[in-house]
């Protein structure tokens, strides 16, 4: 017997001994992980009256015809003892099958991607958790934006979570700041994009977060500071005051502002694309009521600057901040990733829920974009003008995993421009979704 034979022989008898020593069950192998996931599908439709005419009309993320969207997101927690625990979770969401023109064909050949990834540890003895990898950012000024991070967590004072957090590299989300201005450049997905340039820098901040029960009342506050290396310092207040009236009839008031400062850099590199950047001021009060099966909801929000651009949120917005809206605030100008010039609106929302857990709902949201470029033709292109958009929503929650949704949005702008010359800007939007969202 050769001696490369004699050394294969030895190397599998090696391997299925250790195979043999490490063998458990797979009732033992996942006793202690915890799975979790999300299936989602969106289906999508919209148009507009004077076949898309004018800069208004290019709103994010609802601009299709016949679009089916589909989202699997599948996630495994483990306990691997000592305090620590791993997670990874695996996500297919490049999935827009369209049923209009062109787009008319099934895409079955995307991959899941690796989504999260991190490792946690535990000190529940001094409520302290520390988080390192891949993961949700989880900040106020984002949604579900994803990045390679570092979090250190503290939950021993009671009603209080103090948290640190690091962010060394951002996702490409379609919805994050500056996309309009990339547009504008053609430099969306290319190394000279204002959007690579911002996020290619290193995030710091700091987060407390309370919860506190004020005999019957309660008070949720939030509180945020966040450093975006040589680009921006971001701070944030949210504060949610719940008060009972009486045992089926309760209040709420919500006040909330984020604002940033931007850094010498930034404003630099906007206006060597002759733009201008200003510090963001995002201010919003509204107040709810509930009780008895029915919810209503009546606010209004600023934020800014005349003839600027500005940041109000990392990436897409936040429905815990911001409550009413379906495509408004998509829309150019008033845009709430990178906002031109001073947007203004007031809105409302009722809504009444059977008992059989299906809700319906009607809002409606009115108000204006300042852009005030000083010429009003250029002020209509970067989305200046008044702006409505009226809402209807079925809401179903079949059971505690199972969720439908649909909605109806119509959407009016109209640009402050000469009797003569509306009609290139004047827009209006009918759009609907039907969701449908699996969550275990």
């Amino acid at each position: 017997m050769s001696k490369k034979i004699m050394l294969s022989l030895v190397g599998c008898m090696a391997l299925s001994s250790f195979t043999s020593l490490g063998a458990i069950s797979l009732e033992d192998a996942i006793k202690n992980v915890d799975f979790t996931g999300q299936l989602r599908y969106r289906y999508d439709t919209g148009a507009w009256d004077g076949e898309n005419r004018g800069a208004q009309s290019a709103v994010q993320g609802q601009n299709a015809k016949q679009t089916h969207r589909f989202r699997a997101r599948i996630g495994a927690k483990a306990d691997i003892g000592d305090g620590f625990k791993v997670f990874g979770q695996t996500e297919y969401g490049n999935d827009a099958n369209g049923g209009y023109g062109a787009g008319n064909k099934a895409q079955t050949d995307s991959p899941f991607k690796l989504r999260q990834a991190y490792l946690q540890y535990d000190l529940a003895d001094y409520g302290t958790s520390f988080i390192w990898g891949r993961q949700e950012l989880g900040t106020i000024w984002t949604t579900d934006m994803v990045g390679m991070a570092a979090k250190a967590l503290y939950i021993g004072i009671d009603g209080l979570t103090l948290a640190a957090y690091a962010v060394d590299s951002f996702d490409r989300d379609p919805d994050r700041a500056f996309k309009d201005l990339d547009d504008y450049t053609n430099d969306a997905s290319t190394a000279a994009s204002l959007g690579d340039f911002v996020f290619r820098q290193n995030l710091y901040g700091v987060a407390a977060i309370g919860a506190y029960d004020l005999s019957g009342a309660s008070l949720d506050t939030q509180l945020w500071l966040a450093y975006l290396n040589k680009r921006a310092t971001f701070y944030a207040l949210d504060i949610k005051y719940g008060l009972p009236i009486d045992q089926d009839l309760s209040w709420t008031l919500q006040v909330n502002y984020l604002g940033n400062s931007v850094d010498s850099a930034l404003k630099d590199r906007v206006e060597r694309m002759q733009y201008k950047v200003a510090n963001g001021n995002f201010v919003q009060l509204n107040g709810t009521i509930k009780g008895y099966g029915f919810d209503g909801t009546l606010g209004g929000l600023m934020y800014g600057k005349k003839g600027e651009f500005s940041v109000n949120f990392i990436e897409d917005y936040s429905s815990a901040i911001l409550p009413a809206g379906k495509e408004i605030f998509y829309m150019k100008g008033s845009n709430i990733t990178n906002s031109f010039g001073q947007s203004t609106f007031g809105y409302a929302k009722v809504g009444y829920t059977l008992p059989s857990d299906l809700r319906l709902g009607v809002q409606f949201i009115y108000g204006a974009t300042a852009a005030d470029t000083g010429n009003a033709t250029t002020s209509a292109s970067l989305g200046g003008g008044d702006k409505m958009e009226a809402v209807a929503e079925v809401n179903y929650n079949y059971n505690k995993n199972l969720n439908f949704l649909l909605w109806y949005s119509y959407l009016d702008t109209k640009a402050d421009l000469p009797a003569n010359a509306q009609a290139d800007y004047d827009s209006k939007k009918n759009t609907v979704r039907f969701q449908a969202l699996y969550k275990f």
